[in-house]
């Protein structure tokens, strides 16, 4: 029994692109058609990709379980992820914040402090050192 990429994602649940780059990377072998579709052989799609029972409620144009079937789950999930972000968002706030500080710290430190060729003193060789010169 032969399948075409859209047959075949309807029977593992599975988009069409997904089909198509399974085979297109080798993971998946189909013939092509004169049409330019392909044909896959239902033992070679089931070895690769699981098979999905049918739903009787679910319409031909939507391929099960990609499709939400709980909106208040999904509204929920946003609302938790938007959250960690302000979360995220102040955090990163308060560590630039923190960073500024540091950097102007340092910055007044740089300037307290004299510059290495101030300090270092002039080292005299032995001989001027023993002639005092």
């Amino acid at each position: 029994m032969k399948l075409s990429a859209s047959q075949a994602a309807k029977k593992t649940g599975k988009s069409i692109p997904t089909i198509t780059r399974a085979i297109k990377s080798g993971k998946l072998s189909a013939t092509k058609k004169g049409s330019g579709g392909y044909e896959i052989e239902a033992s070679e799609l089931f070895r690769v990709f699981k098979a999905v029972t049918e739903k009787p409620n679910v319409k031909d144009d939507t391929l099960g379980h990609e499709t939400p079937q709980n909106l208040t789950e999904n509204t929920s999930n946003e609302r938790v992820l938007r959250e960690k972000i302000e979360l995220l968002e102040a955090a990163l706030s308060d560590a630039k914040t923190e960073r500024d500080e540091w950097r102007d710290q340092a910055k007044r430190l740089a300037l307290a402090l004299p510059s290495p060729k101030e300090t270092t003193p002039v080292k005299k060789s032995f001989w001027a050192k023993f002639t005092n010169r």
